[in-house]
Order: C-alpha cells, then structure tokens, then sequence
C-alpha cells in the first residue's frame, strides 16, 4: 500500500508541475517519465519532437561507436577527417566536449530571423565557412564554450570516415536503441512526419518586441548535426537509458563519454553528454535542445530512471521569464528522478 501511494503521489505531482508550465505561458508541454507519458496544453501525448541539441548526443554516440572500431582517434587531430580545420592542435576530443574554441556559426548565418532561414537550404561546409570565418573563441583545450560549430564538425568526420551521409550513421544508432520515432529528416523536408503540435517563436529570437510566429514547419539544414533531429519524449528518455546501460557503446567508450569538464555548480560536460547535479544526491545524465519553437531536456539516471519533457514555445515567446521556464523544465526532470 506504500508504495501504490507513493507511486499516485508522484503520478498526481508531475501533472501538476506541467500545469503549472503552461500556466505560466506556455501552450503545450509533453513529457515522457519512467515510462508514464503526459501532456498538457496543445500537446499530444508522446507526440513527435524537433529535438534541437539532443541530437548531439546521438552524434557524439555515432562518434564514439567509431571509435571503438578504431575508424577514429579520440585524441588525434580532428583535421585528419576534417582538413577545413586548420588548427592541428584541436583533437576530436576537443570538438565533442566544446573545448575546441570553434566560434558558434549560429548568428553569423542569420539563425535568430526564422523567416530567413525556415526554407533555406544550408549545406554543412556552408556552416563551417561561416563559423571559421570569424577568430577562435580560445586556445585549443584551455577553456569550454558551447559551440554548434563542433558538431558540425564531428558530423563531417563521421561522413568522411564511414563514406556515407550523416543520417545513415545516425539510423544505425536509432536502430540499435530500439528507437520507433525518432529520424533525421532528409534533405530539403520541413514538415514532421508523425503527429505534432504547432509550434511558435518569436520573428526574431534578438528582438523580444518581434512578433510571434508559426515555427512547425521548418528546413532543419541550419542546425544539422548541431540539432536536426526529430524524435518523441518517450524516445528520448529511452535513449539516454540505452546509453547509460551499456546498450550502445562499448564500456571504454561510454566511460570516456561520461569524462566531464565543469560547466557551472550543477552540471558537467563530457562528450555530448551532460551531467546535472540531484536534490537527492547523485546526478542525471542527458542533454538540453533548443530550436526555433521547441524547448526539451532529456535524460537518465544509473540507478535506471528516464524522462524528457518538450515544451511548445521557446521559454520568453510569450512574455515569461526565460531561466525561471528552464528552471521548471528542470524541476519536473528532478522530481521524476528523485520523488518516489
């Protein structure tokens, strides 16, 4: 009888948090945790996602499975693969941990005005072109700074070694996770395949007087291996248990993986992998994703629990406060992994 009640009082709190999302002006949220979907406001349940940055994970993934294979070198050159990059001190290591000093392409390419690039067609080395054309952010190694640039990168490299299109790399690690909904959209598709809310964003993600606007259908060329994929809360959640179980890559490489540098008092970064520091002690292990109208977090626990949650809106498109909306999309996550 204990635990019954214990398990309603976490099924009654988790709804209630996500209420309170969309409350707070936000109109829809959808949530997969510990295998129990939810959904509030124009969301359907366990609908189809675009998943922003969550997509560096799965890259980072298909990175190391190649390593493993010892197709790459962890801390060799990055350049051996990817010849664009000058600078023969910054190691593959260095691009998948944001340790590179790569600057970001995001801005220079016009990312923050969705109506100049939602149906334009980027080809990647048109993102790399953009990023090296203005000075390194560090000196290789020394610091951390998140960077699209680097997984820009890192999908080169693995089309260069595997011979093949970044997306069929990607497929082999939705296959192996057991992954129903979740693809890499292929070139030149805006629309999601499967159900979807409608999503929105400001007109112009710098201009927060700039008028809302639909962001669902959507060239996802701009983020590429940075962020291009469309996935499900459920998948999400379910990836990032694969991942911690050992599911996908080999113990070495997952150990590497998990090797962090400090981003701030609760999280780590390792290898396209985040760790977020628990109000129960112990930390999570996942990644965040932001894209024009989509807001997710998605992660996992040793102790094997998973959730991710997505929300309808960029945090701010209606007037709410950015970090206090981030904050309780973290919130939700923390309760799914330590209330019990």
């Amino acid at each position: 009888m204990i635990a019954v009640a214990a398990l309603t009082a976490l099924s009654l709190l988790i709804p209630q948090q996500l209420d309170q999302i969309v409350q707070d002006h936000t109109p829809g949220v959808e949530m997969n945790a510990n295998g129990h979907d939810y959904a509030k406001g124009n969301a359907p349940r366990n609908g189809q996602v675009r998943i922003g940055s969550i997509t560096k994970s799965f890259v980072a993934v298909s990175a190391l499975q190649l390593v493993g294979e010892n197709r790459i070198e962890l801390d060799g050159p990055v350049n051996r693969y990817v010849p664009h990059i000058a600078d023969s001190r910054i190691t593959v290591r260095q691009v998948l941990q944001h340790t590179s000093g790569l600057p970001d392409y995001v801005l220079a390419i016009g990312v923050n005005k969705i109506a100049d690039i939602r149906d334009r067609y980027f080809a990647p080395h048109d993102l790399l072109d953009a990023a090296l054309a203005q000075p390194p952010l560090f000196e290789p190694g020394t610091s951390y700074q998140y960077s699209n640039t680097n997984y820009v990168v890192a999908g080169l490299m693995i089309q260069q070694v595997t011979g093949r299109p970044i997306g069929e790399a990607l497929q082999k690690v939705i296959t192996k996770a057991g992954l129903k909904d979740t693809y890499w959209p292929g070139q030149g598709e805006r629309e999601i395949r499967g159900r979807h809310a409608t999503v929105s964003v400001k007109a112009d993600l710098l201009d927060p007087d700039s008028e809302v606007v639909d962001a669902t259908s959507l060239d996802t060329s701009n983020a590429w291996a940075s962020g291009a994929m469309v996935s499900t809360p459920q998948d999400v959640a379910k990836f990032f248990k694969t991942l911690l179980n050992g599911g996908l890559l080999k113990k070495a490489q997952l150990d590497e993986m998990r090797k962090t540098v400090q981003v701030d008092e609760k999280s780590a970064y390792g290898l396209g992998l985040e760790s977020t520091r628990l109000s129960c002690g112990g930390v999570s292990w996942g990644h965040g994703g932001t894209i024009h109208g989509w807001a997710s977090l998605g992660a996992a626990t040793d102790d094997g629990k998973s959730a991710a949650i997505t929300l309808t809106a960029l945090p701010g498109t209606f007037g709410d406060d950015p970090m206090k909306k981030l904050q309780k999309m973290s919130d939700v996550m923390d309760t799914a992994f330590c209330k019990k």
